[in-house]
């Protein structure tokens, strides 16, 4: 059925013969659609086998329609026009939304609220932005995603912006008893929460020079669970140091020890879909630019 409908539809000899018919001439029709005249010539070719009937005649250095393609000219001129509505209104569609994948702590403690700024800087009234604040390690990227801020250990690379040194250190909630900084001991006598994705023998390794064995209460998944369980009293726990520091700001959470983990950095890439929507690509200048003021 898909060659059925490729026969049925050839659209780039159609928008061929439509730009022919118009302009009367090969090199202009080749200019317009961005291709070489010998292109254009190969598609009314191809169209003619495909439809076995003379569509163009040579006259000088122009061409004209043949009866049979004069006779359908009109037709032919409105429905390409309507094609080209129809798809700049879908471009139209398209450039008025800008899905953001970002990791669950950056989003909800410094993207989110970065949002009104990056809504003034693009300056586009019916912009929708859709915040998925899910991104994990490794993970593949929503297939509707434009921007891409992630957690990276790697070197830079082309294409991808550095945002933010990532660190994490050991917080608990600000009602604790534990003492700051705090001892290898008071940390051994207490439940800890941990993520799977950090680990406190790592952490020790920086604080006190020995990675050491430490009991855990509760293990969690992600590492915004393991804020929100640590603001509720769950214990100490490994956080992010950017994503933590809103809090103890507010006087919910302190900092149990001035050492901290090295975990990478934040960067931001636009993914292939973004790489074609300019909205997308003024997006990143802008929030890079909000980093940079936030260093």
């Amino acid at each position: 059925m898909s060659h059925s409908l490729l026969r049925d539809l050839p659209l780039l000899e159609l928008l061929a013969l439509d730009a022919c018919l118009r302009l009367g001439s090969l090199a202009r029709a080749a200019d317009e659609l961005s291709v070489t005249p010998s292109a254009i010539s190969h598609r009314i070719r191809q169209l003619e086998r495909t439809l076995g009937i003379a569509l163009l005649e040579r006259r000088g250095r122009g061409v004209v329609p043949t009866a049979a393609a004069a006779a359908r000219q009109h037709e032919l001129s409105v429905l390409v026009a309507e094609f080209r509505r129809a798809t700049h209104a879908l471009r139209h569609v398209a450039q008025q939304t800008l899905h953001i994948d970002v990791t669950p702590v950056l989003g909800a403690t410094w993207l989110a609220g970065r949002l009104p700024a990056l809504r003034r800087s693009l300056d586009l009234p019916g912009l929708q932005v859709e915040l998925s604040a899910t991104r994990l390690p490794n993970a593949p990227a929503d297939p509707r995603t434009d921007i891409l801020i992630e957690l990276v250990t790697d070197p830079p690379t082309p294409g991808r912006t550095r945002l933010f040194a990532a660190s994490i250190g050991a917080y608990v909630d600000a009602h604790s008893p534990l003492p700051t900084p705090v001892s290898l001991a008071d940390l051994q006598r207490q439940t800890l929460l941990r993520q799977t994705v950090v680990d406190w023998r790592d952490w020790c390794a920086v604080a006190f020079g020995q990675r050491v064995a430490l009991p855990h209460g509760v293990t969690l998944d992600d590492p915004l669970s393991a804020l929100e369980a640590c603001l509720a009293g769950g214990g100490p726990a490994l956080l992010s140091t950017l994503g933590a520091a809103p809090y103890v700001d507010s006087g919910r959470l302190r900092p149990l020890h001035p050492a901290r983990l090295d975990a990478g950095h934040y960067a931001i890439s636009l993914t292939e879909r973004g790489q074609l929507k300019p909205v997308a690509r003024r997006a990143v200048d802008t929030l890079v630019a909000l980093a940079a003021a936030l260093r």
